[in-house]
């Protein structure tokens, strides 16, 4: 609970979730857990399983990273089941996939806004202790169902943590496929509400085509310079026009009911090459305005009670998904007061960026292949 009291201390004003787990404190009307367990570590099992893996009905199949111990890369794993690519092996990796908290927050961001209702977890067996009591803090706060796939005895940890938890066990793959299918929706969402299912190539290869943003905003003010640091310290800037080849000028959006081809391949790399909810939110405005890295921060979004804003109400869907990701994410970092009014509470403003976050912002943008404005300079009168 977060105190109203006026001498509070920051750490307590403002206070992240944390995939922090307790049995003492787990909501008995969840869903229960399932347990899948296959004996005699049958292929058919995990066939069925990842044949479960279904976007477009809110259900995800998961194939954790074999031998990944790390705090980190099971919510890694989920990430890139919803079809979010982290870099490549040779591209200095975000600060923030080094941090557990961070990436589960990541996790957590994108299960509610993508309306994620079942993970199905495959080769359960394998993940560890501290990678399930994540696993059963996401499943706190996003209220999902879940089903974990074990092949041979469930080891030490998960049962203990079952035993804390509701739960039902299958052990016959006609059952698996009965409960797999029992959640399907009878109408699947469409795709063409959801554009980015159908997956840019990741990394994108050398010959894709290179977009120019629209022209910057004057307002709000701030330093244009797109100048971004990896995290080995060498100083990259963001491509430009002057040194890539022709890129496509995109045009400043207008209206939610115009889309353009250009603007669908955007979103596309969006959603496919930007992992971090706040990072594709920010280059996804950055396409659809012209913004800065260094005026996102100042930007606002509509509430309910403050429509007006810097940013339009009627963005496309796939823009409008993002920013709720985004605000999502905020919330789950602490910087929404709900004990606060609306004017106060932060909930207007998406954007918090650090200095890394920025420099994330600008490689994410670089990323997309989307490249900043010329400026193009008045000629000066002789």
């Amino acid at each position: 609970m977060i105190s109203t009291h006026s001498s509070t201390a920051p750490d307590e004003i403002f206070h992240k979730w944390t995939p922090a787990w307790s049995p003492d404190h787990t909501d008995p009307s969840l869903p229960p857990v399932t347990l899948i367990t296959d004996t005699h570590d049958q292929p058919a099992y995990t066939t069925t399983a990842l044949a479960a893996h279904q976007p477009e009905h809110g259900r995800i199949a998961v194939h954790p990273t074999p031998l990944a111990t790390a705090p980190a890369y099971l919510a890694h794993d989920l990430i890139r089941a919803l079809g979010k690519h982290l870099p490549a092996p040779h591209i200095d990796p975000p600060w923030w996939t080094s941090n557990a908290d961070e990436s589960w927050r990541v996790a957590v961001a994108w299960t509610q806004a993508l309306n994620i209702s079942h993970y199905v977890i495959c080769r359960a067996h394998r993940i560890t202790g501290r990678h399930l009591e994540h696993l059963m803090a996401l499943r706190e706060r996003t209220r999902i169902r879940l089903t974990l796939v074990v092949s041979g005895p469930a080891p030490a940890a998960l049962s203990t943590t079952l035993n804390t938890v509701a739960h039902h066990q299958i052990d016959s793959i006609q059952d698996t496929r009965q409960h797999l299918n029992a959640d399907q929706a009878p109408t699947p969402r469409t795709l063409a509400s959801y554009a980015w299912w159908q997956r840019a190539p990741f990394p994108g290869p050398h010959d894709e085509s290179w977009y120019e943003l629209p022209p910057r905003p004057r307002r709000p003010a701030g330093k244009p310079d797109e100048v971004t640091s990896s995290t080995r310290g060498t100083p990259t800037r963001l491509s430009s026009t002057d040194s890539q080849p022709p890129a496509i000028a995109l045009q400043t959006f207008t209206r939610a009911d115009t889309s353009s081809a250009h603007l669908e391949t955007v979103a596309q790399r969006i959603h496919t090459r930007v992992a971090h909810p706040v990072h594709a939110a920010a280059v996804a405005l950055r396409a659809l305005t012209g913004y800065g890295t260094d005026q996102l921060a100042q930007l606002t979004i509509p509430t309910p009670h403050r429509p007006r804003a810097d940013l339009p109400t009627d963005l496309p869907d796939w823009a409008r998904l993002l920013r709720d990701a985004a605000r999502i994410h905020t919330d789950l970092q602490g910087y929404i007061r709900h004990d606060l009014t609306d004017r106060l509470s932060g909930e207007d403003t998406p954007f918090r960026l650090s200095a890394w976050d920025k420099n994330d912002v600008a490689h994410a943008t670089e990323t997309c292949h989307l490249v900043a404005a010329r400026v193009r300079r008045a000629r000066q009168r002789p």
